[in-house]
């Protein structure tokens, strides 16, 4: 039977299936993984109190080793009449009952002083050996030794003196339960020391009996060669008990420090929650495909009315929408549904808006270039007219110049705006004297303005004002813009005028004219990018002269939409704001942008 043949029910429960095994291996995915985390904490921890006791046993070595250096130190003032050293030597061995014997052997082994705590059964042989190979490494050396009559073992120590003399010193190894108490950890755990041939050395539980302590051919010893730090679990040759051992290494000497706790203790609790996760999971599944058969019945209707909306939508119908008349969890899907389908519709309606915009930037564009190059064109050919005069020739390539000019700025503007919005626009901000570039600003736009009949007036103020903070170059091309701005929306005669004042901890730079104005409805949004405004519409024109009532025609200006835009963004690229007023401020008419600059 193919699926879509199968009743609603049917389908629901396969699809429960469908998300359900998955999901039920994913669980069983994650609890082993959760497992796996588990366990290397475990084995973590392990492993931290492994070396835990091994610096806690290495610290009791370094502290038995500053006793022989202390020893070095007093022998080398020369063993005869030498009673500091002979007293020192018998404290050591009467108020340190785990320090066996101490002596001073010569070259040849001989001992020259010693100190004993007790009578013990110890070979001269380890002395030896010990002195040997402090003698060939030239510092403080340990070694383990086993009593010849039991199953326990005596630390060697020897330090050089400097004059072929060795100290040599025999500590009790179960002086060691001390420091491994101190630490505090479970009762349970074994904590044995191995030598740098993986002999064991030291255990704190007592070993059974008939226990042999060589591990030659045992797994232990295997492992131990293998893996000095870490962790490892095996089979303890001493009691048949597996275990899993934390391995930490004990520099001093090659030792190292196993801590031990059975398998079965240290995973128990992690496995039995494991299980019991297993056990919810499969629970859990077994009643989300119960609840599927129990639910099928209540989301049908709704989910058919849902299909059907969601269809003609998207058909094209866009004002479909979905019906929410029903409560519950499918009242919020369908609720979910129409918002979609609303910002949907938005979105079409501003992608339609944008597309709009976009083929009015392209006209706009496309006439701010054919405009001035069809111009060029046109003067080329007349220039190519010998019967010109040279006045005429002079003015017709300045016009041409001034053409290009205004080609390349438009392009230079265009690439500013790119670099802007891309963040690759970078300014550098000094201390800027907001007069003097009033003044550069004034100079440059001086010819343009008189060619236009226009007058561009600048009072620099008769206090010093301080500098603001700004990069130059882009305060230069944000004033230019504004002040070719207002030219090129103030009729002949009109009046431009430039102003630089301090307000509070900020400098204020105003361009003002007494030109066309911009409509209020415009105000809020030029800004913009690619928002063109109108001239401000004046229906009384009888107090004006006829060339400024022309001119107050209330049509669109020219342009893409893009000098404001660009002048706000390099504004604020400087840390600074601005404003605009139209009628400008004291006047009935014209336009007042004020640009609001830090101090430096």
């Amino acid at each position: 039977m193919k699926f879509q043949h199968l009743t609603i029910r049917a389908k629901l429960l396969w699809l429960t299936l469908g998300l359900v095994v998955p999901l039920v291996l994913a669980g069983f995915y994650n609890l082993w993984s959760f497992w796996l985390v588990s366990r290397a904490q475990l084995d973590e921890s392990l492993v931290q109190q492994a070396q835990l006791a091994a610096t806690a046993f290495e610290q009791q070595l370094i502290a038995h080793r500053q006793t022989l250096e202390t020893v070095s130190s007093l022998a080398g003032n020369g063993l005869e009449s030498n009673f500091t050293l002979r007293e020192y030597l018998d404290s050591i061995v009467k108020t340190r009952p785990e320090w066996l014997d101490l002596q001073i052997v010569d070259r040849e082994g001989n001992s020259i002083l010693a100190q004993s705590s007790k009578p013990s059964n110890i070979t001269a042989g380890s002395v030896a050996d010990i002195k040997d190979e402090a003698e060939r490494a030239n510092s403080f050396v340990v070694s383990a030794e086993p009593y010849s009559d039991k199953k326990l073992h005596f630390f060697t120590f020897g330090q050089p003196i400097g004059n072929g003399n060795v100290v040599v010193a025999r500590v009790d190894v179960t002086s060691a339960n001390a420091v491994f108490e101190n630490l505090k950890l479970p009762e349970e755990n074994i904590i044995a020391v191995f030598d740098r041939n993986n002999q064991l050395v030291y255990r704190n539980q007592q070993l059974p009996e008939e226990t042999s302590e060589k591990l030659i051919e045992t797994p232990l010893f295997s492992a131990l060669n293998a893996k000095r730090e870490g962790i490892i679990e095996i089979e303890s040759p001493y009691d048949g008990v597996e275990r899993v051992y934390g391995l930490a290494l004990v520099r001093t000497g090659n030792y190292v420090i196993a801590v031990g706790v059975p398998s079965s203790r240290l995973y128990s609790p992690a496995l039995q929650q494991f299980a019991r996760q297993a056990f919810f999971g499969l629970l859990i599944a077994s009643l989300a495909i119960a609840a599927a058969f129990t639910f099928a019945r209540h989301i049908v209707k709704p989910l058919h009315q849902l299909t059907k909306a969601a269809r003609s939508f998207g058909e094209g119908e866009t004002s479909s929408r979905a019906d929410v008349a029903d409560g519950g969890s499918m009242r919020e899907l369908g609720l979910t549904f129409n918002k979609m389908a609303d910002q949907i519709a938005e979105r079409e309606e501003k992608l339609k808006e944008l597309d709009r915009l976009k083929s009015e930037f392209v006209s706009s564009v496309s006439h701010e270039l054919r405009t001035p190059l069809t111009t060029i064109k046109t003067l080329t050919r007349v220039l190519a007219n010998d019967r010109i005069s040279a006045e005429e020739r002079t003015e017709y390539l300045q016009t041409i110049a001034d053409e290009c000019d205004r080609q390349i700025e438009f392009v230079q503007n265009l690439l500013d705006l790119s670099r802007i919005e891309s963040g690759a626009y970078l300014i550098s901000l000094v201390p800027v004297n907001a007069v003097k570039l009033m003044l550069e600003v004034a100079g440059i736009n001086e010819r343009s303005a008189r060619m236009r009949n226009l007058s561009l007036t600048f009072d620099p103020p008769n206090d010093t004002l301080p500098p603001v903070l700004g990069d130059p170059r882009v305060l230069r091309q944000i004033v230019g813009s504004l002040v070719e701005n207002a030219m090129k929306y103030t009729p002949e005669n009109g009046a431009i005028s430039l102003a630089v004042r301090q307000a509070d901890r900020r400098i204020e730079i105003g361009i003002a004219d007494n030109g066309c104005g911009i409509d209020p409805e415009d105000v809020p949004h030029i800004f913009e990018k690619f928002y063109q405004g109108r001239p401000l519409l004046v229906h009384d024109t009888s107090g004006l002269d006829e060339d400024a009532s022309d001119y107050f025609s209330g049509t669109e200006a020219g342009g893409v939409g893009l000098g404001l835009y660009l002048v706000r963004n390099l504004v604020q690229q400087c840390g600074g704001d601005i404003s605009v007023r139209s009628p400008a401020s004291g006047l009935q008419k014209g336009t007042e942008f004020t640009v609001s600059l830090p101090l430096a």
